[in-house]
């Protein structure tokens, strides 16, 4: 977006504060805050095969591009004007100039396939309302409705977005109640999720809601919370929505019902925190038996008011050869435990199909181990991920495509499942308490589970060395 672009914009957001609360100024307290974000992120050697005509409709190829590397910059500005109505009544925003997933330099046109199930697009304007809600203190607990933030556990679900690495925040148009007796709040949700409409009833897209309620305990003395959410999302055919699901050999056009029991629970001791998220999914998805879990656990230890150890596990189940059920499962796409497996969409990148950011974790188990040391304004960060598949192909029947989210042909080999280690290094600096420089280095060993490539032909993958070069301002 160019400076001129920027300004007009600014303006604009100034005329529309004035015009929403010119008269009512002086009675209403109005309290701004908000990120500045700007980025450059550079891959090489993403390249991982021969030349193919078809890439990843048999295998994982992904066309040669040479030692050239992939190069884009992200522009993103978040405004977060709160107005205090009175003592029972707060009005809470998030307006977004470009998003953290498209908002590239030269272009703030939405990707194709930026959809994710958890949340909810503005359209296609530079200046979009990313949350809108009014709060309420009521006799029976705090009362919201308007597009709301969602977050849940660790955020396999719902996650709104906390960790500098998000993207795509899940939230939705709902309605929510908040009641506390005591250590246990009791939180029933209604959320409809963004779709697109036509006026063309052939060609309308269908709904997308979930129905919740989210049950939870604190005790502050014991230093333990506990949680359950419980989940049934709906969605009709045609929905337009990323997703893990399919049965036929393309993308799902079915719609799906299924519920997700999420398990949380997080427990402090000492100088150790362990936090950890279960969630159970059952339903059926295009008529289809659906049963799945998937888990991560957290843990990290203040070693001294300098030093943390932190560790890492997930699961998440993949799609058997068995179209006769489903059991895959996928993370929210902004839990990224590491900066180039399971952030950057290698294929995306370079067949320029799709969102480059969005690659979620799925049929995989992974581990990784890191320390953060701080030492006055500067914070670096270590970190070691390992990753195996769960589901693979067998070299007889046909195997689900975690790149492409469909079954694909029969492949001649059998599938490794070594998916890869990673290593990261992290440098933080704190120019003030407002601005962060970013500096993220990785370097990632595909494993052979690559190797399976298109009608056969075994694809030759190379180290992948990537780098995010940051600034960050909050105000």
């Amino acid at each position: 977006m160019s400076i001129t672009r920027l300004v007009s914009h600014s303006l604009v957001l100034s005329a529309l504060t004035l015009g929403f609360f010119g008269a009512e100024a002086q009675a209403l307290d109005l309290d701004w805050q908000g990120q500045f974000r700007v980025e450059a992120n550079s891959i090489y050697g993403y390249s991982s095969s021969p030349a193919v005509t078809t890439p990843a409709i048999s295998g994982y190829s992904i066309p040669a591009n040479g030692d050239s590397p992939a190069s884009f910059q992200n522009l993103f500005l978040s405004l977060k004007p709160r107005v205090l109505v009175n003592d029972n009544v707060t009005i809470y925003s998030d307006l977004w100039v470009n998003t953290p997933s498209a908002g590239f330099f030269g272009s703030n046109s939405p990707v194709a396939g930026s959809f994710h199930y958890s949340s909810t697009e503005a359209g296609n304007g530079a200046l979009s309302a990313r949350t809108l809600y009014a709060e309420v203190a009521t006799d029976f607990g705090i009362f919201k409705a308007g597009r709301i933030p969602l977050n849940y556990g660790l955020g396999l679900v719902w996650n709104s977005g906390a960790s500098r690495r998000s993207r795509m925040p899940s939230n939705g148009d709902a309605l929510s109640l908040n009641a506390k007796f005591g250590a246990f709040k009791f939180t029933p949700y209604f959320v409809k999720y963004g779709q697109d409409f036509s006026s063309s009833g052939s060609s309308q897209q269908s709904g997308r809601s979930d129905y919740a309620l989210n049950l939870s305990y604190t005790n502050d003395d014991e230093q333990l919370d506990l949680g359950l959410l419980f989940l049934r999302r709906i969605a009709g055919p045609n929905s337009g929505v990323l997703s893990p699901f399919s049965v036929t050999g393309s993308a799902v056009t079915s719609g799906y019902v299924y519920n997700i029991w999420d398990l949380y629970a997080k427990k402090r001791s000492g100088i150790v925190t362990v936090s950890g998220e279960i969630p159970i999914s059952s339903g059926l998805v295009a008529s289809v038996p659906y049963n799945s879990i998937a888990g991560a656990l957290k843990a990290e230890a203040a070693v001294s008011d300098h030093f943390k150890l932190k560790a890492d596990f997930g699961t998440a189940a993949g799609q058997g050869s068995d179209k006769s059920k489903l059991t895959s499962f996928a993370f929210h796409p902004d839990y990224r435990p590491g900066l180039l497996m399971f952030n950057y969409n290698l294929f995306n990148l370079a067949t320029n199909n799709g969102n480059a950011y969005y690659n979620p974790v799925t049929n995989t188990r992974y581990f990784s181990l890191g320390g953060e040391f701080t030492s006055g304004k500067f914070t670096h960060e270590i970190l070691g991920l390992l990753a195996i598949a769960d589901q693979v192909s067998d070299g007889v029947n046909p195997y689900f495509n975690t790149w492409q989210g469909y079954y694909t042909a029969a492949a001649s080999d059998v599938q490794s499942k070594g998916m890869g280690f990673e290593m990261d290094y992290n440098l933080g600096y704190d120019w003030d308490e407002a601005t962060r420089f970013g500096v993220d280095l990785g370097l990632y060993f595909p494993g052979a589970y690559y190797n399976l490539g298109a009608a056969g032909t075994p694809n030759i993958t190379k180290a992948v060395f990537g780098t995010n070069l940051s600034m960050n301002i909050k105000f």
